[in-house]
């Protein structure tokens, strides 16, 4: 069994391995497709449990602004775009800790749980979560 396989069994949003059923939304499969009805419901389940599809999809969803403060940094057009971008950037911060879990699939990555913070609350955040 693989990985995507043994995560869709265990996952809250997914509908399982069931066979003949998408193992997103449960919808019938067409032909010609073995896990997922179409290529959204692939994407769906990436952007849930991958590190690096859920940190992209969750700043484009938050609209590249801070949930806390609602600041947003400067973009590439910026004059000093190269000197401000490593203090001034934002980061997409886990509500429920990872705990290590960045670097493989995990429910840990849900939409829900995550949340685009700029670096000044995202260090708040974390100081208060160990506290």
């Amino acid at each position: 069994m693989t990985k995507s396989l043994s995560l869709l069994a265990a996952c809250t949003l997914a509908h399982g391995a069931v066979p003949g059923r998408c193992a997103w939304c449960g919808a019938e499969l067409p032909k010609r497709r073995r896990t997922w009805c179409s290529d959204r419901c692939g994407d769906a389940f990436w952007a849930n449990h991958w590190w690096s599809v859920a940190r992209r999809t969750v700043r484009r969803r938050d609209r590249y602004r801070c949930k806390r403060c609602g600041h947003k940094p400067p973009g590439r057009t910026h004059p000093r775009y190269r000197t401000l971008r490593k203090t001034d950037r934002l980061e997409v911060n886990h509500i429920v800790p990872a705990r290590g879990d960045h670097r493989r699939l995990s429910c840990a990555h849900h939409l829900e749980n995550l949340e685009t913070l700029c670096l000044t609350c995202h260090k708040a955040y974390t100081k208060e979560q160990r506290a």
